[in-house]
C-alpha cells in the first residue's frame, strides 16, 4: 500500500509539474518570426531620403517589430549586431565597402520590403511580436552562390544566421514560431535556359525545410521585374508556386524601378513588402487584414 501511494504522489506531481509548464508555456510571449532573403531588391535600394509626404509614415523605428540583419562575407559581413527596431537603413549599397570599409554603420541610406512588410504583420497580430531575420547580398545567384552545397557560398552563411538569431529569441524565453521565408532573387540568373531555374528553387525551397527543421515552412515568391530579358526565370518563379506545397508568388505587376529595369524605386519598395505580407495573411492566417478591419 505504501509503495501503491508513494507511485501516486509521484504521478501528481509529475502532472502537477506539467500542469505548471502548460501554464507557463501559455502565457510566455509569442515571437512570430520571418527570414528575408535573396539579392539586391530583397537588399533593397529604396533610399530613406525619400521617405517623404505620404511615405513618411515609414521613415521611424518601429519598436514593435525587431530585425538581425546581415549581409555576406562577400562585401562585408556588416551586420545589425542582434536584433534592433525595425527602421529603413540595414541595406548594404554596392560602394559601400569600397568608400567607407570599416567606418560604416547602421542605419544607411538604403532598405529593402522589410520595412513596410513587418509593419503590415505587427498590425495583423497586435497581440504578437514580430521578429524579422534578413539575410541578403546583391549580385547574387542561385545556381551558385545560393546553392546549398556550396560551401563558399552565402547560403551556409545565411542558414547560420538565420540559426543563431533563432536562438538567440528563444533564449529570451519567448515561444518563438517560424512562420515564413520570403525570398526575392533571380535577377542574375536570367542566362539560365528554361526551367532550370525552377529545378534549383525546388531543391532550394526543400533544402531550406529540411535545414530549418520545417517541412511545411511558408515559402513566398517575389517575381523578379520584367526588363524583357527574365522571362524565363519569372516563368519558372510561378511555376514552383503553383507545384510545390505552402509555397505563394507575390507579382511585381505595377510596380516601378529606378534604373534600367532592375532596382525598385523607393514607393515599389514599400508596396512590395505590403504586397509579401498580405500574401502570406491571406493564404496562412486567419487573420483580418488591417485594411479590412
Amino acid at each position: 500500500m505504501r509503495v501503491t501511494l508513494a507511485r501516486l504522489s509521484l504521478s501528481g506531481l509529475l502532472v502537477a509539474a506539467h500542469l505548471v509548464w502548460a501554464a507557463a508555456a501559455a502565457t510566455a510571449p509569442k515571437v512570430r518570426v520571418f527570414v528575408l532573403a535573396g539579392q539586391s531588391n530583397m537588399d533593397g535600394r529604396g533610399y530613406t531620403v525619400e521617405l517623404s509626404g505620404p511615405l513618411a509614415v515609414w521613415a521611424t523605428p518601429q519598436h514593435d517589430v525587431r530585425l538581425a540583419y546581415s549581409n555576406s562575407t562577400k562585401r562585408g559581413a556588416y551586420t545589425s549586431g542582434g536584433f534592433v527596431p525595425l527602421q529603413p537603413g540595414y541595406s548594404v549599397k554596392p560602394g559601400v565597402f569600397e568608400k567607407q570599409g570599416k567606418d560604416f554603420t547602421f542605419p544607411g541610406a538604403t532598405f529593402g520590403p522589410e520595412v513596410s512588410f513587418g509593419r503590415t504583420l505587427a498590425e495583423a497580430f497586435p497581440k504578437e511580436r514580430i521578429a524579422l531575420i534578413k539575410f541578403s547580398e546583391g549580385g547574387t545567384s542561385l545556381s551558385v552562390d545560393w546553392a546549398p552545397d556550396n560551401a563558399d557560398g552565402v547560403y551556409p552563411q545565411c542558414l547560420a544566421f538565420v540559426r543563431q538569431a533563432l536562438k538567440t529569441l528563444g533564449a529570451e524565453g519567448d515561444l518563438v514560431e517560424l512562420s515564413g521565408f520570403v525570398w526575392h532573387q533571380g535577377e542574375s540568373d536570367f542566362k539560365l535556359p528554361p526551367g532550370q531555374y525552377r529545378a534549383l528553387l525546388r531543391d532550394f525551397i526543400a533544402r531550406l525545410r529540411k535545414d530549418l527543421n520545417s517541412p511545411d515552412l511558408p515559402f513566398i515568391v517575389g517575381e523578379v521585374f520584367d526588363n524583357g530579358q527574365r522571362n524565363a526565370v519569372r516563368a519558372d518563379q510561378l511555376a514552383v508556386s503553383k507545384s510545390v506545397p505552402a509555397t505563394l508568388f507575390v507579382t511585381s505587376a505595377g510596380l516601378n524601378t529606378r534604373d534600367q529595369g532592375t532596382h525598385f524605386d523607393t514607393p515599389s519598395q514599400i508596396e512590395l513588402g505590403q504586397r509579401m505580407a498580405q500574401t502570406w495573411l491571406k493564404e496562412f492566417s486567419r487573420q483580418r487584414l488591417p485594411a479590412e478591419r
